[in-house]
């Protein structure tokens, strides 16, 4: 099986060279994509590395790690990869955890997997708050928006793929940014691939991240209500119809008929000048619970039956590799 890295480059010039001959003893090739770093990033790692298992792409514009690992994807398939991981350059993914990443893929335990950094306590005190804060506030939304509600690290940037899924999620439509990682997961949710995690350390040294997940857990709502919405439409309505599918639509109608019963009665009441009837008040109230509680049964019913899927995939899949 070939392996080949991407590694997407940007103000990591000091740290980058390091990290990809590192990288070098455990993958067939490592692409290296220069997106237009004005440290020069690329021509530092070729000025310090000669290996004939390295390739550098240079970006004239800045396309964003998304942008750049799409463009480190497309050469890589020209180069017959049967297996593509993507690793950040700056430092923070130990290249040593590369075997225990891709390993579930070879064993066709997994399509993709995904690196953990949250399993160690250790690693959690080390972490600043900032990240910790805002990587777990991130971390909710994108469960919440994609489906993979069993990943706990669902936003962590190491990853591997099988590239034989790659046309089917149709990787070319993801998000250029930081966004990227967060699209791929929603995509693949749609085909209820499966997905695994491995425990990985992350090194904070002195380094400045170009992200900040408190933030980007703002500015990125609107495109996680987007792919929700995309993935409820798909996943409940034309491609299944299911008990999920029938516990939301109460809940909308239910909450919706809540919301407008609720200001028109507000309002007629306070042009008359009078308190509104307790039975209005009852209704209102009644029909709020059961839209809440509605919304809380899908939760339930889409955290727990899209998992059971996948679980039983895995589970077939196990007993065709062991026959």
């Amino acid at each position: 099986m070939k392996v080949i890295a991407i590694v997407p480059c940007y103000r990591s010039s000091r740290i980058a060279p390091i990290v990809v001959r590192d990288i070098l003893e455990y993958v067939d090739n490592v692409i290296c994509v220069d997106d237009n770093c004005p440290e020069k990033t690329g021509s530092e790692i070729e000025r310090l590395i000669s290996n004939k298992k390295l390739n550098v792409i240079y970006h004239n514009k800045n396309k964003g790690v998304g942008g750049a690992t799409k463009t480190g994807i497309k050469l890589a398939l020209t180069l017959n990869a049967d297996l593509i991981l993507k690793i950040d350059s700056d430092g923070q993914m130990d290249p040593r955890n590369i075997p225990k990443l891709i390993e579930p893929i070879i064993n066709l335990e997994a399509d993709f997997t995904k690196g953990n950094r949250f399993r160690d306590i250790e690693v959690l005190i080390k972490m600043p708050k900032i990240r910790l804060i805002g990587n777990i506030a991130l971390g909710f939304i994108t469960k919440l928006s994609t489906g993979y509600w069993e990943l706990f690290d669902p936003t962590n940037g190491f990853i591997a793929i099988n590239t034989k899924i790659l046309n089917i999620i149709q990787y070319e439509k993801t998000d250029d940014r930081y966004f990227f990682e967060s699209d791929l997961l929603f995509r693949c949710g749609l085909y209820d691939l499966l997905i695994g995690e491995i425990s990985m350390p992350t090194i904070y040294k002195n380094e400045k991240s170009g992200l900040n997940p408190l933030i980007e857990f703002f500015r990125y709502i609107p495109r996680h209500i987007i792919i929700f919405i995309k993935r409820i439409i798909y996943q409940y309505f034309l491609l299944d119809f299911n008990p999920g599918s029938i516990t939301i639509l109460f809940g909308l109608f239910s909450g919706l008929y809540t919301l407008t019963a609720g200001i028109t009665s507000i309002t007629y009441y306070k042009n008359l000048n009078i308190e509104s009837p307790l039975g209005i008040k009852i209704l209102f109230l009644t029909t709020s619970i059961i839209s809440v509680q509605s919304m809380i049964s899908f939760l339930y019913y889409d955290s727990n039956q899209r998992q059971l899927k996948r679980q039983l995939k895995s589970l077939e899949r196990n007993a065709i590799k062991k026959n």
